[in-house]
């Protein structure tokens, strides 16, 4: 008869099993935070994006919105749209174009595109009895996913403008937004 060598070392199945199992386990729960990590960081970059834009938007609006003045060949308000102590989705508002030596209306705006949306800008110019175009209309941020709306609040000389946004955290849709306030050099104050 032949005997059994016990004395041998080795892994029974049952162990290999529970190794199994506790590797999977911890593979599983590394893999669940970097996915939540990226998520994480998938939703701070469309936040980024849009903040950039926005500041990008507002700079570019307030540094033409003081200049906002009546030309010499038109008489009508400085501040077109929206109206006094109201709010719009566009802001309309005239600057003397020392170039083309007219009066010029600039108007803001936010455009959609499908599923994208971007702040735009157009200019129109006055022959002396209407307002004409003057050059293409010109995206001034990306096209952005994140924005939803854009608002603008006039309140005398000063305008307040709100962008709103959204950002998916984790699946769910969060809704946010960056509010700027800018005043013209050449409008009068709030008694307007």
């Amino acid at each position: 008869m032949r005997r059994l060598n016990t004395g041998t070392k080795g892994f029974t199945l049952i162990e290999l099993v529970v190794a199994m199992a506790i590797i999977i386990i911890v593979f599983t729960m590394v893999f669940s935070v970097i996915g939540r990590l990226y998520s994480m960081r998938v939703a701070y970059d469309q936040e980024m994006i849009l903040q950039q834009n926005f500041r990008f938007a507002i700079d570019k609006i307030a540094q033409e919105f003081r200049q906002a003045t009546k030309g010499s060949d038109y008489n009508g308000e400085i501040f077109l749209k929206p109206d006094s102590n109201s709010a719009g989705e566009t802001l309309e508002f005239t600057i003397f174009d020392a170039s083309l030596n007219k009066t010029c209306k600039v108007v803001y705006s936010l455009k959609k595109n499908g599923m994208t949306s971007s702040v735009n800008r157009k200019v129109y110019y006055y022959d002396g009895s209407s307002w004409e175009e003057y050059g293409p209309e010109q995206s001034i941020t990306e096209q952005m996913r994140q924005l939803v709306k854009m608002y603008f609040v006039k309140r005398g000389g000063k305008v307040i403008v709100i962008m709103v946004g959204t950002v998916e955290y984790f699946g769910k849709k969060s809704m946010f937004s960056y509010t700027s306030l800018f005043y013209s050099r050449n409008m009068p104050g709030e008694g307007q």
